[in-house]
């Protein structure tokens, strides 16, 4: 029942960020918030209709501060008058019910897929200020995610987890669900080179590497599309980067208007995480599979 519910509401809301995400490349805040506050509501009733122990329900107090620190600007913990004593007090918000849980509970292995929850948010802020997550809307649908999905989803007859349900229940900690989805997203793009391949090898566009991460297209329809180009000009000769280039329009206006460009395409990684939500339900942890 809850793997249903879980279900539902991360397709629906996956979905309509994924179509968001092609059309407008942005994604309201309102619908992670809403997300999360679903996720919240049905992590409680879980824990409410199977008689949790009243302990458990301090998981949410770093739950909510992770959402908080997301979506609400707050000033700065040290700034030119000096540190801030009320915000440094902040940050003792989650430490406290979490070192409180641990101690209590640690020998409890119901216990750890709830601490993974904050951990798993804890890790989604590091990878976005490490730029391995590299837009906003990302980091916070993995944040809802993490709240979504703090065990292994079992739906009979779809569901392959790949593995003993004992081993299942072990690896819900050390690797949650969230986590499993962005490595499933990962893998789906790393089919991305092979499809450029074939468009290009089909199109007749030879160019090695960069037929691996792109394809040929006019100048005017570039500047129309949500791509990168990868060619540019520098003392007179056309030259391929593969990276990103924000200066898009000064790197169009230099080469020729008349003539076909390499561009990369920017791939929004909600789409992906879209298709890698759906992946992990049906195998579930690759690494089970892989063990």
């Amino acid at each position: 029942m809850y793997s249903i519910a879980r279900f539902i509401v991360g397709f629906i809301f996956l979905l309509i960020a994924a179509l968001l995400d092609i059309k407008t490349r942005r994604v309201p805040d309102e619908l992670w918030i809403a997300m999360s506050f679903i996720a919240i509501v049905i992590l409680m009733v879980q824990l409410i209709l199977d008689q949790a122990p009243i302990r458990y329900f301090l998981i949410f107090i770093p739950v909510v501060f992770f959402l908080v620190e997301a979506f609400v600007d707050r000033p700065m913990i040290y700034d030119e008058s000096g540190l801030n004593p009320s915000i440094l007090l902040w940050f003792f918000v989650p430490i406290i019910p979490m070192a409180y849980l641990m101690s209590t509970s640690f020998s409890d292995p119901d216990i750890w897929p709830l601490v993974a929850i904050p951990v798993m948010m804890l890790v989604t802020f590091i990878l976005y200020y490490f730029y391995v997550l590299h837009g906003g809307a990302d980091a916070k649908a993995v944040l809802a995610l993490a709240i979504l999905l703090p065990y292994y989803p079992y739906l009979k007859g779809i569901t392959d987890h790949g593995a003993d349900q004992q081993i299942v229940t072990a690896m819900q900690p050390l690797f949650p669900f969230a986590f499993v989805i962005l490595l499933n997203s990962s893998l789906i793009a790393l089919v991305l080179p092979v499809a450029y391949l074939f468009i290009n090898l089909k199109n007749g566009n030879i160019g090695f590497p960069q037929m691996f991460f792109g394809y040929k297209t006019d100048i005017a329809s570039a500047k129309k599309s949500f791509v990168w180009p990868m060619e540019y000009l520098e003392d007179g000769k056309r030259k391929i980067r593969l990276r990103p280039m924000d200066e898009g329009e000064n790197i169009y206006d230099s080469l020729p208007s008349d003539e076909m460009i390499w561009v990369t395409p920017k791939i929004p990684f909600i789409v992906l995480m879209f298709m890698g939500f759906i992946l992990s339900f049906l195998i579930g942890n690759p690494i089970m599979h892989m063990l």
